[in-house]
């Protein structure tokens, strides 16, 4: 970063001081920014695609935001801005430009999003003991220790692009923000409402982008320059860090810095054995076992005759559902064929041998396949197995048939719960079952049953910031490309 540049930032970002967002002329952004204190998959890091009904409308704002389809100075109506992004987006995809987003276009549009926000490390900067905190990229800003700049102290990171905090005592303050903002009458652009203002300026080889908000104590500035050659390739972040910066009601900058930067919390998906945020598997099948998780064995049948019970399902199912024993792991597997068993690769962990328990009788298993990536693993016995299921194809489950789960949640072997299959979706390519039946600890390795008693998938995780958001990985997945539906 040339030395001229980042002098002049710092130079800009001491003249003001700190605040958020997109205002303008007549409705802007600014007046929509109370809505972006809503939580949502935004606040999330994510290893899946977020389901649908996690997302939020404030999502589709931040999707648009980092793929930069939404602007931190646009003009004009808010509602008609937010459709021309919309269309905008939609036609960068080569979708028909709507201005509407069907929910295959909602999932897409935010998983970019998230993509571009983590591809530049973004992360919170935080210090409780000041009272501030501010979005930061950290792969594209390294920020030095908080040091004392008179009555202000300041939180400087160089790179890439150059970001500051300074947090001001005394003056300004509210008490003079009319004065402060006066300083950017010409600015390329400007706007203020209530007790913070913003303002871009372009410079012949730079923007610079400023928010500040003031307190009875002081003024809060936050500051970020990118060289006019790499403005395009960031167009989201001006938007972001503006957006992003709050300040707590016990501002003191006269508190000793206590700055932290935080990575964002992972998003609150659990598997079905308690196992928080399920990471993305980075681990590897032993020597001599098959990598691809799927076997030969299974049996594919399609829907065919009438529905039945749930206790009639649970009594042509259960007795193909065994309780599995990995070391201190207790999952489910499910039995296909009188020697093989679906479960989850996260239920036995590195293990490849486990104990099986129906109905209090144990018999040994081996793990004779293991997808780790997509967590499927194939479970062998020599014992002949008694009862096993097929397993419904696919493109053969609807959305909206009932679904029930049979598994051994907290160790309760064979517990029972009835829902709808709600979505299909898919993760690291591999296609999924969204079910409102319900999943609980322990039911990783369950089986996901239709109304005649077939596998249509193992439970496998659920979204706990939502209701019924429960995911099974398809039945099929586990078979061989070879193996053809009855």
């Amino acid at each position: 970063m040339p030395t001229l540049f980042v002098a002049c930032l710092r130079a800009f970002s001491s003249m003001v001081v700190g605040c958020l967002a997109f205002l303008a002329s007549g409705t802007s952004f600014a007046q929509q920014s109370g809505a972006f204190i809503s939580v949502g998959v935004f606040s999330y890091k994510w290893n899946v695609a977020p389901p649908l009904e996690a997302i939020m409308p404030i999502d589709i704002r931040w999707a648009l935001i980092w793929t930069g389809h939404l602007e931190a100075t646009f003009q004009g109506d808010f509602d008609a801005v937010l459709r021309q992004g919309t269309q905008a987006w939609q036609k960068s995809k080569g979708h028909a430009p709507t201005g509407t987003l069907p929910d295959e276009q909602v999932v897409e549009l935010v998983s970019e999003g998230l993509k571009q926000r983590d591809a530049v490390g973004w992360a919170i900067l935080r210090d409780p003991a000041v009272g501030f905190a501010v979005g930061i990229p950290t792969k594209l800003v390294t920020f030095d220790a908080p040091r004392s700049e008179g009555d202000a102290l300041g939180y400087r990171g160089e790179g890439a692009v150059v970001q500051s905090v300074v947090v001001h005592f005394g003056d300004p303050s509210c008490r003079t923000m009319d004065a402060y903002y006066a300083r950017f009458r010409k600015a390329s652009y400007r706007g203020r409402q209530g007790n913070w203002f913003v303002a871009l300026v372009r410079m012949p080889d730079h923007h610079s982008y400023v928010k500040a908000i003031c307190h009875e104590a002081g003024m809060v500035t936050t500051t970020m320059g990118i060289r006019i050659e790499d403005v395009e390739a960031h167009r989201g972040l001006f938007a972001a860090m503006a957006t992003s910066l709050t300040m707590m009601r016990n501002l003191d900058p006269t508190a000793r810095p206590r700055p932290k930067i935080e990575d964002l919390p992972a998003a609150p998906m659990e598997t079905a054995d308690g196992q928080v945020a399920r990471a993305q598997p980075t681990g590897a099948a032993p020597a001599n076992v098959d990598t691809t998780g799927m076997t030969d064995r299974l049996r594919l049948v399609r829907r065919a005759g009438s529905e039945l019970r749930a206790e009639e399902v649970f009594e042509k199912a259960a007795g193909a559902v065994y309780m599995v024993k990995a070391g201190k792991r207790i999952g489910s597997a499910v039995a296909v064929s009188e020697s093989d068993l679906l479960t989850n690769c996260h239920v036995v962990g590195d293990r490849t041998e486990v104990s099986l328990v129906h109905d209090r009788k144990k018999l040994k298993a081996v793990v004779v396949s293991m997808n780790v990536n997509a967590d499927r693993c194939v479970l062998r016995t020599e014992a002949k197995l008694p009862k096993w299921v097929g397993v419904r194809p696919y493109d053969d489950i609807k959305v909206g048939e009932r679904a029930v789960t049979i598994g051994t949640p907290q160790g309760l072997e064979l517990t029972v719960a009835e829902g709808i299959v709600s979505s299909k979706r898919s993760q690291n390519d591999s296609k999924l079952i969204q079910t409102s039946a319900p999943i609980s600890q322990g039911s990783s390795g369950g089986g996901l049953f239709d109304a005649q008693g077939q596998l249509l998938g193992i439970t496998t995780f659920y979204f706990k910031a939502g209701q019924n958001l429960n995911f099974a990985v398809a039945g099929e997945e586990f078979a061989r490309p070879d193996g053809q539906p009855d």
